[in-house]
């Protein structure tokens, strides 16, 4: 039997999975971190440039503090960042100078696991990040392989993409990926060791699998049962549904079977009380297992995808154009040569459908991501593209210029000469890659907002031993605070 670890990714993917990347904030970061540090996680995903973006767009808060707030309450669990390579918090394809820059500071602030998923299978761009990432301080790199069902993603396609990544001395180990929760454990147990069989230095030893179609638990068992000694999972209410296996009930099947798993459930339960007590609060849903659905292997878009396209179409107005967006999804794909239906390519696609969908006539308007990916700028397709689609996107101005490779003119001093020689490195990064205003508010909440506020107020009563009592009044609510004055707290 195997010795399993255990990756949680309720903070990162069960949080754009459930929550449509929005429901997580920095404050119940704080709050569960010492919880999850107990548990015995072999890591904690903690974060993607998404969910960086989503800190500051939704929430105003600064992504940097989060990452620290982290890094600070789970001292002994290694933190985690998932990256495809070519994006960061963009949508277009992010210069090296700024990646390089988000990974020196994402390695300043806590995070010393990576993992680097290109949806493409551009192995030499993926080894071309791992070297970036081990300059900029990263610990352990690991490198994946992307899975879905296509008429061109065989078992040939696979194993020669895997077999690229063999001879990188920057990459630790490999991990598949599964972001549609498409692997069903009869397919796993043929094509990891066909996969395994391709490597030498490097093992496939983790596994990525959301639970969309109820089959994951399931996937996870085989997986162990075939080598694989780390499996991902998240905590209850951010569990099952279009996120991952629930991590209790995974812990208890994986022992039940023979493998041994070195966790602590009690200190599970207590993390998975907290998050639950915060998603009551919240008004947020809890994720329930998923009843199967044979339809899902057409469409394949993951569930933090589509629990986004429910939330951006009930913006506008129009939640009852999902399920013909979902059936649009499948044939833009088919158009499209075939992309894996995962970050960045799944929004891609389905922002595609949405525009085909809502203006009545299949790509009458063709997104600007669209153009650049079938421009070039992420690779090559892995199928034939739609002649018809393929002549509108280059004919288009945007389709005339050269691909995007990564590289660039931008330069640190370029940049804080445009945003100011002052800035931080963190904020300055932020600048380079997202709106202005929404910086700029994330910048006015560290002094003006409610938490700031409090905890300014806190700061300044901590060196006055002789104040014990602190009363704050706010409309109609009213908080006191007591300082413990007791011998046994001296």
């Amino acid at each position: 039997m195997t010795d399993i670890n255990l990756i949680d990714v309720s903070l990162r993917d069960g949080n754009q999975s459930l929550w449509g990347a929005t429901g997580v904030t920095t404050r119940m970061v704080e709050g569960v971190a010492p919880l999850l540090d107990q548990v015995g996680y072999r890591a904690v995903e903690i974060a993607s440039s998404t969910l960086l973006a989503v800190a500051v767009r939704f929430h105003k808060e600064d992504p940097w503090a989060r990452l620290r707030a982290a890094r600070d309450r789970m001292p002994n669990t290694r933190l985690g960042f998932l990256t495809t390579g070519k994006r960061f918090i963009t949508f277009y394809r992010t210069p090296d100078p700024l990646f390089e820059l988000a990974f020196r500071l994402l390695v300043r602030n806590g995070v010393t696991r990576l993992w680097i998923i290109d949806p493409m299978h551009d192995m030499a761009g993926a080894k071309r990040m791992a070297a970036m990432a081990r300059r900029a301080g990263f610990e352990e790199v690991v490198g994946g392989i992307c899975y879905t069902n296509s008429p061109v993603h065989t078992d040939a396609y696979y194993a020669e993409r895997i077999a690229e990544l063999g001879d990188c001395p920057d990459i630790d180990n490999v991990y598949l990926k599964d972001p549609a929760g498409l692997l069903t454990p009869e397919r796993l147990s043929t094509l990891v060791p066909m996969l395994g069989s391709k490597l030498s230095r490097l093992r496939l030893n983790e596994l990525h699998s959301h639970s969309t179609t109820g089959l994951s638990p399931l996937t996870a068992l085989a997986a162990a049962d075939h080598g694989i000694d780390t499996i991902h999972c998240a905590l209850p209410p951010l569990a099952n549904g279009n996120s991952h296996p629930a991590a209790q009930r995974l812990v208890r099947n994986l022992r039940a079977r023979g493998h041994r798993v070195g966790v602590d459930l009690d200190a599970m339960d207590r993390a998975s009380a907290y998050l639950t007590r915060q998603a009551r609060i919240k008004r947020l849903p809890a994720g329930v297992p998923a009843e199967y659905d044979e339809d899902y292997y057409r469409h394949t878009i993951p569930g933090g995808v589509q629990s986004t396209l429910a939330r951006q179409l009930g913006e506008l107005g129009r939640p009852e154009l999902f399920p013909a967006v979902l059936e649009e999804s499948v044939r833009v794909r088919e158009d499209l040569g075939w992309p894996i239906v995962v970050t960045p390519f799944a929004q891609y696609i389905v922002t595609q459908a949405t525009l085909n969908v809502i203006t009545g006539e299949r790509y009458r308007q063709i997104s600007d991501e669209i153009i650049d990916l079938l421009r070039g700028d992420f690779g090559p397709l892995p199928g034939p593209v739609d002649q018809d689609l393929l002549d509108r996107a280059l004919g288009t101005e945007r389709g005339n210029r050269p691909p995007d490779d990564g590289s660039s003119d931008i330069t640190l001093a370029g940049l804080r000469k445009r945003f100011g020689a002052t800035l931080d490195d963190e904020e300055l990064l932020l600048r380079a890659v997202m709106p202005a205003e929404q910086v700029d508010a994330m910048v006015a909440a560290r002094t003006s907002s409610p938490v700031s506020t409090l905890r300014h107020l806190l700061r300044s009563v901590e060196d006055r031993p002789k104040l014990t009592t602190v009363s704050v009044q706010f409309g109609d609510t009213r908080l006191d605070l007591t300082r413990n004055t007791s011998e046994e707290a001296r």
